[in-house]
């Protein structure tokens, strides 16, 4: 049983021996129980814990289990325990009597293993899918929340970008004419102005995926006869020089893929590649990053493997929007390297193609991201709408 499927139970009945019977039960049937002879003490270990289910005894010194049942549900009103009461009266009215009182499941005493076992089992379940559904519910809370704040950083960076464009153009113009005298020039000059030029570039590349990841930009895609091999090799050969040390970056593709081509994005399918190996160096300490392309009847898939820290099981739901998981509403930005803009253009780049987009990742074991892209589309597909972008926790 998965360590997020042990959940705690709080046990509360008079009896030191039907505790220990319990206890053994639960235990081994893998929950985590508290067990209390007192039912005020109890009450104290629900507010602090807060536990998923509770059994209680009805009939119990100072305060029975219905009491203690109308007190738990009055503690916490938005997340309630699953109880089970359980009780050695014949009594035939108590069960109605106990449902009116909130409780969720009925036991009598003498208590039958095997029957304990099975309703704590049914127990499990539905605190399980309560969680799940609470879960999502927050996270689109959460979702809402941070669109509507998206909307006014879009405004700020659409302003920013604004106000940066002549500077940079003028800057771009100086060392476009530096490098067309390049024969005039001294040659140790030669270097410099083409790391001018590529830093210029990218700065201005930076810029447009800025506003194209807030939905800004009106640059279109350059959408043409291309070979996705020669996009992949331009994004290894520029992301070589940030290459960690004890780090091999490996371009792996298939002799069937070498020279496969078609229609589609080849700067776009470039920058999807540079993001990906960004992403996956800026999380691998030692090992390796791997980029491997393999063709497909009607296109290719993309695969980025690594060999790095991996990402934790709560993060995944949250990838692939922009600065998401830096909401301070979220709760763990202050944990993340990276503000998610990089893996929000590259789902953009992808639903263009038609294709689908699956991240695997777990702690300690690294990262894989698979990519399908189609090659016999006309133009580019509308980004509007839903795209296949998955994420699940495993080993990539």
């Amino acid at each position: 049983m998965t360590e997020s499927h042990r959940l705690p139970v709080l046990v509360v009945d008079d009896d030191r021996s039907i505790l220990a019977v319990l206890q053994s039960w639960l235990s081994k049937a893998g929950w985590i129980p508290e067990c209390h002879q007192d039912p005020l003490k109890a009450l104290e270990a629900y507010s602090l814990r807060h536990h998923a289910a509770v059994v209680v005894d009805w009939h119990m010194p100072h305060l029975d289990g219905l009491e203690l049942v109308g007190r738990l549900r009055a503690e916490n009103q938005a997340q309630t325990a699953y109880v089970i009461l359980v009780t050695s009266s014949e009594k035939s009215d108590l069960l109605d009597q106990a449902f009116e009182e909130g409780v969720d499941d009925f036991l009598r005493k003498p208590l039958d293993r095997q029957e304990f076992v099975a309703r704590m089992k049914a127990a499990r379940r539905v605190c399980l899918l309560d969680k799940e559904i609470r879960l999502r519910s927050e996270q689109d809370l959460e979702r809402r929340m941070h669109a509507m704040a998206l909307q006014r950083v879009s405004a700020l960076a659409g302003a920013l970008t604004h106000e940066i464009r002549t500077p940079l153009a003028t800057v771009k113009l100086g060392v476009e004419r530096l490098a067309a005298r390049e024969a005039k020039s001294p040659t140790e000059s030669h270097s410099i102005v083409s790391r001018l030029e590529l830093a210029v570039n990218a700065l201005a590349e930076t810029m447009e995926d800025v506003l194209e990841t807030f939905g800004m930009s009106h640059r279109t895609s350059r959408w043409g006869h291309f070979q996705p091999a020669k996009s992949l090799q331009e994004a290894v050969n520029f992301m070589q020089e940030r290459v960690p040390p004890g780090v091999e970056l490996i371009l792996d593709i298939d002799p069937a893929a070498q020279a496969i081509s078609g229609h589609g994005d080849a700067v776009g399918v470039r920058r999807l590649a540079t993001n990906l190996l960004a992403n996956a160096l800026r999380h691998t300490s030692s090992g390796s990053v791997r980029l491997t392309l393999t063709p497909l009847a009607d296109g290719f898939t993309l695969d980025a493997l690594d060999t790095g820290e991996g990402i934790p099981p709560e993060l995944l739901p949250w990838l692939g929007e922009p600065m998401l998981l830096n909401s301070e509403n979220v709760g763990f930005g202050r944990y993340i390297r990276g503000n998610g803009m990089g893996l929000a253009l590259c789902r953009k780049i992808v639903h263009r193609h038609q294709g689908t987009f699956a991240i695997r990742s777990m702690p300690g074991m690294g990262t894989r991201m698979t990519i399908t892209m189609r090659l016999d589309l006309p133009g580019p597909a509308s980004v509007e709408g839903q795209d296949n972008f998955y994420s699940q926790a495993g080993p990539p």
